[in-house]
């Protein structure tokens, strides 16, 4: 016994969408991808930041000394 595959009739016969629905996935997807970037600036380099503030720099012993 097969059953008909439902998501096969998706788009069948091709129809426009409407120009609302549109734009406003359009501006959600818009809003998904801000938020992504302005997460990344304080997620991703703030374990680089905290890294190099904790660093120590080591002395340079290649400058002459100014007596």
């Amino acid at each position: 016994m097969e059953k008909d595959n439902p998501f096969k009739k998706i788009g069948i016969p091709p129809q426009e969408v409407p120009k609302d629905l549109k734009r406003k996935v359009m501006d959600d997807v818009n809003s998904i991808k801000f938020i992504m970037e302005v997460t990344s600036l304080f997620s991703s380099n703030y374990a680089a930041t905290l890294e190099s503030f904790f660093k120590t720099k080591k002395p340079n012993n290649n400058k002459p000394n100014s007596n």
